[in-house]
Parts: structure tokens; C-alpha cells; sequence
């Protein structure tokens, strides 16, 4: 078991939108939620993500369980590329990469600092870091998205960025990815795709 939910309460104001709410998810288990608009289902994805804290209840998660969920609506990317994007959702591939760039320059003859940047090159060829944009590319050609890797993300239908979505949660080494309304404006090649 990666997850054992328990939701006793959740409530908007006055309304009640969820009472009573138990279940288990199990390593390897693909779970879908199902219902019409506006029962929770996003709220329910918020709460598993711990985005939402406004419940009565708990969610437990195994040790060392990684969670990450998908974003419906992208707001203030910049000129973000697809490919920045994908990447920011790899903290471990950040991080390594700041020192892998940055410590040459600065660790001089500290010890501490050359063994840090030792260890940073050998986990990032052990994570396999160094054909990670490659292999996205790959992905996203994949998924009918070629090219697009370099463009501002904000330039991508919603479609286009819902199956960039996919590619990002396929790299994040998560135990659990929450992926809320995963066709939301695809069209139906997309979808297909997708599928």
C-alpha cells in the first residue's frame, strides 16, 4: 500500500462536499474517479496532492512515497520552454545540475566542495541526466509534439500542453501521479494518443 485516505470532512462554506471517504491505493494500481462536474474530484486530487489542507481526516503515504499531479490551467510561464518545463519538475535534475555547473568555479581546493561535486556527477550519470533532454524530445515526438521541445510553452494548445502533462509525469519517479482530467482540451487525435 503506497496510500491509505480517510476523508471524514470536506466542506465549501456552508455546503458539504464530501463526508465519509475511505480507500487504500496499492503499489502498481491504476485508479480512475469518476462523476459528474462539481462532486470533487479535483478537490479530492488537491487534497491527495496536499494542495488542499481543508479537511477533516488523513492521508497517509508509505515512506518515501513521491507524489506529483498535473496542472489543469498554466499561468505566468514566461518563455518557459516545453522543455524547461518537463525539466522543472525534476528537482533532483535541478539541483545536480547547479552544482555540476557551479562548483567548478567556486570549490577551489575544499574538499567538501570536490567530493559534493563528485558525488553530483556520478548521480547524475546514475540517474542517466545526461541524455534526459533527448530522451524527452524522443517523447515528445512521441506524442505527436515534434519540434516543440524549445518553444515557450505558453505558445502550445491546451491539448498539446495536457500530453507535455504525461511527458513530465513520466520522468518524475512518482509512486503516485495524479493526473486530473487528463483529455481536458485534447482533440481527438490527441486523445488517441493519449490512450
Amino acid at each position: 500500500m503506497i496510500a491509505d485516505i480517510t476523508i471524514t470532512e470536506k466542506s465549501f462554506g456552508p455546503k458539504l462536499l464530501m463526508s465519509g471517504i475511505r480507500f487504500s491505493i496499492d503499489d502498481s494500481e491504476k485508479v480512475g474517479v469518476i462523476g459528474r462536474n462539481g462532486v470533487g474530484k479535483s478537490t479530492l486530487f488537491g487534497i491527495l496532492a496536499g494542495t488542499d489542507k481543508d479537511f477533516t481526516g488523513e492521508i497517509i503515504f508509505k515512506r518515501g512515497t513521491v507524489v506529483v499531479s498535473t496542472a489543469q490551467e498554466h499561468h505566468d510561464m514566461g518563455d518557459t520552454t516545453v522543455l524547461q518545463y518537463v525539466l522543472a519538475g525534476l528537482p533532483e535534475y535541478s539541483e545536480l545540475s547547479h552544482i555540476i555547473e557551479h562548483y567548478p568555479v567556486t570549490m577551489g581546493d575544499d574538499m567538501k566542495l570536490i567530493n559534493e561535486y563528485t558525488q553530483a556527477l556520478m548521480r547524475f550519470d546514475d540517474k542517466g541526466f545526461y541524455q534526459i533532454e533527448e530522451q524527452i524530445e524522443r517523447e515528445l515526438d512521441n506524442f505527436q509534439l515534434p519540434g516543440v521541445a524549445h518553444r515557450a510553452f505558453s505558445t502550445l494548445s491546451g491539448g498539446q500542453k495536457r500530453l507535455v502533462e504525461v511527458v513530465k509525469v513520466m520522468h518524475s519517479d512518482a509512486h503516485l501521479a495524479l493526473v486530473d482530467e487528463p483529455t481536458n482540451h485534447m482533440d481527438y487525435i490527441a486523445k488517441a494518443q493519449y490512450v
